[in-house]
């Protein structure tokens, strides 16, 4: 029996979607609010999560940018993705 909390390719890019939009919102606000200790709170929750959802991402499907590319592999697994245009943006 597989596991229940199993998320699909586009799931995990949907929530890390949520996650780093949410993340750039309590940026903006900590620009203008920077000794707010629950805005810095949630953000530090935030980045936790969205950490763990990449590296879930990476694990299973290749790098999320070309910065997180596994140089020391005999592929370059960058062009593994989808292109833009094949309608996984």
């Amino acid at each position: 029996m597989g596991e229940k909390n199993q998320m699909s390719r586009s799931e995990l890019l949907r929530c890390i979607g949520k996650i780093s939009f949410t993340m750039d919102d309590l940026r903006l606000f900590l620009d203008t609010h920077p000794d707010c200790s629950e805005a810095i709170e949630k953000f530090n929750k935030l980045a936790e999560e969205r950490m763990k959802l990449v590296c879930k991402y990476e694990v299973e499907y290749g790098p999320m940018n070309f910065y997180n590319n596994n140089v020391c592999g005999e592929r370059w697994r960058w062009v593994n993705a989808p292109w833009p245009w094949e309608g996984e943006c």
